[in-house]
């Protein structure tokens, strides 16, 4: 199982490599390419698999718990460090669930884990958009929540699923462009991860303080939470954990420059050195997950 999750794991960094290189050697503005994943690739993967796994009020419910344990734990770790509290509060709570999880859960445990990985990557935005920014400003900020069309569609692949409409009754020809966007847009945003972090200015110092943060992200939290897992269903369970051994998401240096600017350089950092030693975490803790949750 290390082999097979480990194999699983290795073609997503190459991916976010490719990226990280080209960011380097072409200083070009990347923002039309973030466009493109943010308001394209992003929500076809996730109106796809909505669509097909129409996931029950029941997962919605157990992951909404989990994950607001998840941010309770969180929030009181954050609360042990003195310095750059917001960091270790924001990446905490903020992975990448999306970009890099779905990719990692596809490889693992097919088309089913993957819908589950969206059904998480709601959770998480959604919290990462309204209860984060209410701890760390006092203001929460809903509206951040209907400017990202990933929650458009999950609702509309959900709806229409419910409906009994599936996008695969669309057209031959409209069907096949679909599906061509469907298959592309994994690897296109991992493409996307890469350049983001070759835009991020890296810092050597707090050595300390980034080591803290790695442990906490992708060893002490899913560690936590895994009592909690024996709550839900084998492969819900998985799914769940395996997306709270995540590093953290490239989002959380927006929401850590929204209200602290100065720790912009430090927040950017955590995510590229998180992402780099979660390529030995993450076959980790997928071999201890299969091992409990066979």
């Amino acid at each position: 199982m290390i082999k097979q999750a480990f194999n699983a794991v290795v073609p997503s960094f190459i991916m976010m490599f490719v990226g990280y290189i080209y960011g380097k050697l072409f200083k070009e503005d990347i923002t039309l390419f973030n466009k493109i994943a943010t308001w394209l690739m992003a929500p076809i993967v996730t109106f796809a698999f909505m669509n097909d796994y129409i996931p029950t009020a029941g997962v919605l419910l157990r992951y909404g718990i989990g994950f607001s344990v998840m941010f309770a734990i969180s929030f009181l770790i954050s609360r042990l460090h003195k310095e750059d509290r917001e960091i270790f509060f924001t990446g905490n709570v903020y992975v990448n669930s999306g970009y890099l999880g779905y990719p990692v859960l596809m490889a693992l445990w097919g088309e089913k884990a993957l819908a589950l990985g969206v059904v998480y990557s709601f959770v998480n935005v959604l919290v990462g958009s309204t209860l984060l920014p209410a701890l760390i400003r006092g203001k929460l900020e809903v509206r951040n929540i209907l400017k990202l069309p990933f929650l458009y569609a999950i609702i509309l692949g959900w709806g229409f699923g419910i409906a009994g409409i599936s996008y695969k009754q669309l057209p031959g020809g409209v069907l096949t462009a679909f599906n061509w966007l469907k298959e592309m847009a994994i690897p296109f945003l991992l493409l996307q991860v890469g350049l983001g972090i070759s835009r991020i200015k890296f810092e050597t110092s707090e050595i300390k303080g980034y080591s803290l943060v790695i442990v906490e992200r992708l060893l002490l939290i899913p560690l936590m939470l895994l009592p909690i897992a024996f709550f839900f269903e084998p492969l819900e369970a998985k799914v769940f954990l395996l997306e709270c051994a995540m590093p953290i998401g490239v989002n959380s240096v927006v929401v850590i420059g929204a209200f602290k600017k100065e720790l912009v350089p430090k927040a950017g950092m955590t995510v590229a050195l998180t992402t780099l030693f979660s390529l030995v975490t993450l076959p980790f803790w997928a071999y201890v997950i299969e091992k409990i949750f066979g």
